[in-house]
């Protein structure tokens, strides 16, 4: 049994004994009287219809209590630590005042102050009472309220409801979403699956949510705002294993491909060619073969930014070290060249090489905070490479009309943006916080475990309504599988199919995330009921002969390649998958007829000489076999079969000789003797001698 109600209370009256807090420790007697006077009408016998509903009020009591203890330790036992530092900065902060003076938003200097005192009281407030939810509606209702202050307001509730979950602030995230403006929605809708996700196991306990939560789950723009967030998360969870590619594999290719990019490798000239379709001809002319890999790695980090993926993190944090970060509401501004941190270099740039700053930024894939780093880095190194880059960005705007060019330099253009733009640059701030911020540590981190937990609506009791969304949960199962998460594709996939209609290809990828999992039997089966309603597939039939070959099923593999050889007579793959089912059925003959033909179409595939040359052997034709043998290896263990061990002796020398070490050869040799072993035409003490034979200098 799971800990009771009485446990539980118990357990915070020992709690709140130690910190000595007699606000909390008279609240939790009041729990625990009225459980116990409940308790004493049940044993009475008395039958009381509400037994239930006030059983769940006094748990969500009781953990309302525990969630503010939590909060009380943490103030006491780190009181330097950086959360403790804000909550005593804000602690006698009038929250009215506050309000009414962000509503006045007549001075920007006063406004950014405001905004911070908002951030941290927010993050760090106790458990809201009615008042203080009451208020925070009303900052978030008001058209006097900047949207920048609304925006930084939700991004602190998220942050507090991932360390400590309140009822209220939930209810504020869900309320933040109905607002009309699209950054405000996506960040609370962001904020509110992290949250559900972390908490997801208490969440039943608060009716109002649920209720709500069912009914959201109805509408088809929450649905589908839901799975987008979902991906992006996920996608999110991917970045440090992106970072690392990008940093060993494709930025070395670009830089050595490159002259241009040597020469100047800012990360604005690098954006310019990601986000250009097909190769910029001025990609080099020093080394063909160096620009073409220079070409494909940037083709491939240009797939990934598109794909979502985070491909900039590794580079903005290294210009994540300004001043301007040690604050830790600037991490989640949204992003605009008027924010008072960029005045200076407002300045700097002049009006006309504004204009085009702007532009770019405005219609480039950085997040927030990215740009940032971006703006600080030109106020600090001048305008020589913001400069050069807003003249180029004038050239290419010189041939458009004056339609396109307005749309581009529109200072507004975010308004124009797709929602899942704002969910997706949150996202990637909320990442680089937790990454990279000096407090990190600080923080629940709700990517750390992302790997394990995955962000499904299967894995989210909370949003398990989405699931009812057919298509939406059979696209996000299919995006879980191109990302190799095979095991919650599956589930999803298996899920989709008890209330949709079984396809050929529902059962493929079925059968492929079975495969994929080593599942060979259940993938088999799947794939030949793929076949059924589709047959003749030559992808169905190649899976379904390969995990049969797994699963030691050679008739039903056989019957396949025979198959696939009828539809392409020429396949090479084919015909060797085709000849070890029909080796693995001891049909040598057939086996190495069709071998023969394999060879005769690719004379020189080393691949298929050395298949021949095995069969051959098995099949006793032992001399004829070693003409097909080009490897020394192979050879020296066809000798040894033969029990020509001087031969077999000069061979495996040879071989020896050149591998990288005796633990290389070693393997080689356990790989080339192995089909023998399983023949009974060699065994281990055969072996063992002529390896100590090699190994030894005689």
């Amino acid at each position: 049994m799971n800990r009771t109600l009485a446990e539980y209370i118990n357990n915070l009256k020992n709690q709140l004994y130690a910190i000595e807090n007699w606000e909390l420790s008279e609240a939790v007697e009041q729990i625990a009287e009225t459980y116990k006077a409940m308790l004493q009408f049940m044993a009475n016998g008395v039958e009381d219809p509400n037994a239930n509903k006030m059983q769940r009020q006094l748990w969500t009591q009781a953990m309302a209590l525990q969630q503010r203890l939590l909060r009380l330790k943490r103030l006491k036992e780190a009181p330097n630590c950086k959360y403790s530092t804000m909550q005593r900065e804000v602690q006698n902060l009038d929250i009215n005042n506050l309000l009414t003076r962000l509503e006045l938003n007549d001075d920007a200097d006063r406004e950014e102050e405001d905004i911070v005192k908002l951030f941290k009281w927010t993050l760090t407030s106790d458990q809201w009472k009615s008042a203080d939810y009451e208020v925070m509606m009303q900052l978030l209702t008001s058209g006097d309220v900047s949207d920048k202050a609304k925006a930084v307001m939700i991004a602190a509730v998220g942050l507090a409801t991932l360390d400590f979950m309140d009822e209220r602030k939930m209810m504020l995230l869900l309320d933040a979403y109905l607002t009309d403006n699209k950054e405000i929605s996506m960040r609370a809708l962001v904020c509110l699956i992290l949250a559900l996700r972390k908490d997801q196991s208490v969440i039943g306990m608060y009716p109002e949510i649920a209720s709500r939560l069912e009914i959201f789950c109805e509408d088809d723009g929450f649905v589908q705002d839901s799975y987008t967030i979902l991906m992006q998360l996920q996608m999110s969870s991917l970045t440090d294993k992106v970072s690392t590619k990008i940093r060993e594999d494709i930025m070395p290719s670009i830089v050595k491909g490159s002259t241009m990019l040597k020469k100047q490798m800012g990360m604005l000239e690098i954006s310019e060619k990601m986000t250009e379709n097909g190769e910029n001809p001025e990609w080099l002319k020093t080394n063909a073969e160096d620009d073409s890999k220079a070409e494909e790695k940037m083709r491939e980090m240009t797939d990934m930014q598109l794909n979502g993926e985070d491909v900039y993190m590794a580079t903005f944090s290294m210009l994540k070290g300004y001043r301007f970060f040690n604050e830790t509401a600037h991490w989640f501004y949204p992003f605009t060249t008027d924010d008072p941190a960029l005045k200076s270099m407002k300045e700097m740039m002049g009006n006309e090489n504004g204009r085009f700053i702007r532009a770019l930024l405005n219609n480039s894939p950085f997040c927030n905070s990215d740009k940032f780093s971006l703006c600080l880095l030109t106020n600090s190194l001048g305008m020589g490479g913001f400069g050069s880059i807003a003249q180029q960005m004038e050239a290419q705007m010189a041939d458009m009309d004056e339609e396109e060019k307005s749309a581009i330099l529109d200072e507004k253009t975010n308004r124009k943006h797709k929602r899942s733009h704002y969910s997706r640059s949150f996202i990637f701030d909320i990442y680089r916080f937790h990454y990279i911020y000096g407090y990190r540590n600080e923080f629940y981190n709700p990517f750390v475990d992302a790997q394990q937990n995955l962000f499904s609506p299967m894995q989210i009791v909370p949003l398990r309504n989405l699931t009812n969304h057919s298509s939406l949960l059979l696209e996000h199962a299919e995006f879980l599988m191109r990302k190799e998460y095979y095991q919650m594709a599956l589930k999803e996939f298996m899920f989709y199919s008890k209330t949709n209609e079984a396809t050929a290809e529902l059962y493929q990828k079925i059968g492929f995330c079975q495969q994929k999992m080593g599942n060979w039997e259940a993938a088999k089966q799947n794939y030949i009921m793929a076949d059924g309603i589709k047959p003749s597939s030559k992808w169905t039939l190649s899976h379904l002969g390969k995990v049969s070959i797994m699963s030691a099923d050679y008739k039903t593999a056989m019957d396949c390649y025979n198959q696939l050889c009828d539809m392409d007579e020429e396949n090479i793959h084919y015909l060797l998958r085709l000849a070890e089912a029909q080796a693995k059925q001891k049909l040598m003959n057939d086996a190495i007829s069709t071998l023969y033909k394999a060879n005769y179409l690719s004379p020189n595939s080393d691949k298929v000489r050395r298949q021949l040359a095995l069969c051959l052997m098995l099949h006793n034709e032992r001399e004829k076999a070693v003409t097909f043998m080009d490897d020394a290896i192979d050879k020296g263990v066809a000798y040894m079969v033969m029990g020509k061990n001087a031969e077999a002796y000069t061979n495996l020398k040879e071989a020896y000789s050149k591998a990288k070490d005796r633990k290389d050869f070693a393997q080689q040799l356990e790989q080339a003797v192995q089909p023998y072993y399983e023949a009974a035409m060699l065994n281990l003490q055969q072996t063992e001698l002529l390896y100590d034979c090699v190994i030894t200098e005689l």
